[in-house]
């Protein structure tokens, strides 16, 4: 689920479904098991997306990558398939560096303004950001923290959460201009929880366990500030004794899906929610034979998450697109 920063009017319920491109750029399948962002259009399209959100980063839809020419290829193209343009798509960390001559978070700015500009010369409204990112969820001084993560070695400033509070006003300073950028182009900033800096480890094993309730509240806290949002589903994997000991990504309505989606999409509906559901594939796919899976395996878990989330938008009459 992703949250706004800038206001945009609510309005009635309308959804529809989009392919979020991360899936095909190989970081997550076989070596070679990876193709283009136009590819990828026109696979979303067979599919019956409505639209696609383009991941801006290479070898997918990197902003520098994507000339003027291109761009005007990429949006002829998205006509000729009848499919929209959903988001711009960035993994960032809005962090300040360790050492006084690293600037990350400048080149972080750099990056995303030039996401915000790709989004208006493609005639999208919305650019996903995250807070801060470190590989799976933490960094290396995570667990020397007292409560929250830690950002540096053991000391009194980590004993006290000065480190992690640092870390905190770092992001959100560099978040503020771009997001000033951001509505100068008028295009709305869409900030998704993500770890470490805003991730909510409760609310994820709480969706989890599967409680009903949980689901709609959550959704209802986010009236008027959810402009976009990713439908992904993870399930936890146990030992024969029943401990936790991993996860894994999996299909929304596979067997292993443990995620209320009839729940959570009622309470989209109910509270007015107007955007796209962007199914994202987003970690390590191991398959039958225990190896990595190919561009087939990408398309086959694409292909059964329209299937299943369509169907369940359209039992709620709350499907916008116009795809059969």
């Amino acid at each position: 689920m992703t949250y706004r920063i800038l206001h945009i009017q609510e309005g009635r319920s309308a959804m529809k479904l989009s392919l979020d491109t991360i899936g095909y750029g190989g970081y997550f399948t076989a070596p070679g098991e990876q193709t283009t962002l136009e590819d990828a259009m026109g696979r979303a399209a067979n599919f019956g997306y409505d639209a696609v959100c383009i991941y801006a980063h290479r070898p997918v839809g990197f902003p520098l990558d994507l000339d003027a020419d291109r761009r005007k290829r990429l949006k002829d193209l998205a006509q000729e398939l009848d499919l929209e343009f959903g988001a711009v798509v960035c993994c960032t960390n809005f962090q300040k560096g360790s050492h006084v001559l690293l600037y990350p978070q400048e080149k972080e700015i750099l990056y995303v303004t030039q996401c915000i500009d790709l989004a208006k010369d493609m005639g999208m409204k919305i650019v996903r950001i995250l807070a801060a990112f470190y590989g799976y969820f933490q960094n290396p001084y995570a667990n020397q923290g007292y409560g929250g993560p830690a950002f540096e070695s053991r000391s009194r400033r980590v004993s006290r959460n000065e480190d992690w509070l640092e870390a905190w006003h770092q992001v959100k300073e560099g978040i503020r201009e771009v997001a000033l950028y951001a509505k100068d182009q008028g295009i709305t900033l869409a900030l998704q929880t993500h770890p470490e800096i805003i991730g909510n480890n409760k609310e994820t094993l709480e969706m989890i366990q599967e409680d009903p309730e949980f689901v709609r509240e959550t959704v209802y806290s986010m009236k008027g500030l959810m402009v976009y949002s990713h439908t992904i589903s993870i399930a936890g994997q146990q030992t024969v004794g029943g401990a936790p000991y991993t996860w894994e990504e999996v299909v929304p309505g596979s067997e292993d899906d443990p995620c209320q989606w009839k729940v959570f999409l009622q309470a989209c509906k109910e509270i007015g929610y107007d955007g796209y559901l962007s199914q994202e594939q987003c970690s390590a796919i191991i398959v039958e034979g225990h190896r990595l899976g190919d561009l087939a395996e990408i398309d086959r878990r694409y292909i059964a998450a329209h299937t299943f989330l369509k169907s369940l938008l359209i039992e709620l009459d709350c499907y916008t697109g116009h795809k059969n």
